[in-house]
């Protein structure tokens, strides 16, 4: 190419001016056309995040990354976000990583610790309004907005004392223009024969939603319900949100969870998959269930 562009040059001069502007600038668009094609190979799948608590304040992340393409992969950097429990809710930045480069069909795990932050309880959650967890989850929002990456947003059951053996929450990684994203509550207690609560949030501003369930645990008499009114004891008085239907939220708003064990149950999984009308999107929050669970679990009522 650059030897067509130099014999041009003598014949026509703005040509050669062309040749000096748009070769390097070829060049480059070639490399990044390559490097995208590189990051293209690059696969990452939502059972490839590991998270939990390894010590006090302390959360283990592991993700794995794939190269399921033909040729090598050129060493990238990923960015990892992340938000509260829930699905289609703002994130924010977490930590920064290195991919090395890889071989066809090789792997490497990023991994790196995060903090849980400080909380306040809010209290017993019978008597908050939904509005006074978004409030809460506002602040602690603006607060480590300002502090290094590093530090995770507030677990739910935790703003009401219930601080559960590990973090649960959001994590997003994004390679390239990619990304792929794990909403997950692991190993939370619950208790056979009673109300059990777990919650999440969902949205960020008005949009349309859908919501089924998949798993073990949608066989416990459980069912999803908008957290509009205080009192969890009162969620079996209201209708529960509609299954496979779109449901208008004007805001972020807290979601329940609840579901009846039955008695001598084993653990059980939930999957919530959440779509968004307006995008087209679907997000899945995961809980897994153990009635043998270290700490105290979810909210549970007579």
């Amino acid at each position: 190419m650059s030897a067509i562009l130099v014999k041009s040059r003598a014949k026509n001069p703005s040509l050669a001016h062309r040749a000096s502007v748009d070769g390097p600038s070829l060049a480059r668009r070639a490399s990044v056309n390559k490097s995208i094609g590189s990051l293209s190979q690059l696969v990452v799948r939502r059972e490839d995040f590991v998270f939990r608590d390894v010590g006090p304040g302390r959360v283990s992340v592991e993700i794995a990354v794939h190269n399921e393409g033909e040729e090598p992969t050129e060493s990238t950097m990923a960015i990892v976000q992340s938000a509260p429990l829930g699905a289609f809710v703002r994130w924010r930045p977490l930590s920064v990583a290195q991919i090395p480069a890889l071989e066809p069909g090789a792997s490497v795990a990023v991994e790196f610790e995060a903090r849980r932050p400080s909380v306040s309880t809010l209290g017993d959650p019978r008597k908050i309004e939904p509005q006074t967890l978004l409030t809460a989850l506002d602040n602690d929002d603006d607060r480590q907005a300002r502090s290094a990456f590093g530090t995770l947003p507030a677990d739910l059951l935790e703003l009401f004392g219930r601080r559960n053996l590990y973090w649960a929450g959001n994590l997003n990684i994004f390679i390239g223009a990619r990304s792929v994203e794990r909403h997950v509550a692991q190993a939370l207690r619950i208790y056979p024969g009673r109300v059990n609560a777990a919650m999440f949030l969902v949205g960020e501003g008005r949009d349309a939603y859908s919501f089924s369930l998949i798993g073990v645990a949608t066989a416990w008499d459980t069912a999803l319900y908008h957290w509009r009114i205080p009192g969890l004891e009162h969620a079996r008085d209201n209708p529960p949100a509609a299954f496979d239907q779109w449901i208008e939220l004007h805001c972020m708003e807290p979601m329940l969870l609840a579901m009846i064990p039955p008695q001598g149950c084993a653990e059980g999984d939930v999957q919530v998959h959440v779509r968004q009308k307006s995008s087209g999107r679907e997000a899945v929050v995961e809980f897994s269930f153990d009635p043998a669970a270290v700490g105290p679990g979810c909210y549970a009522v007579a």
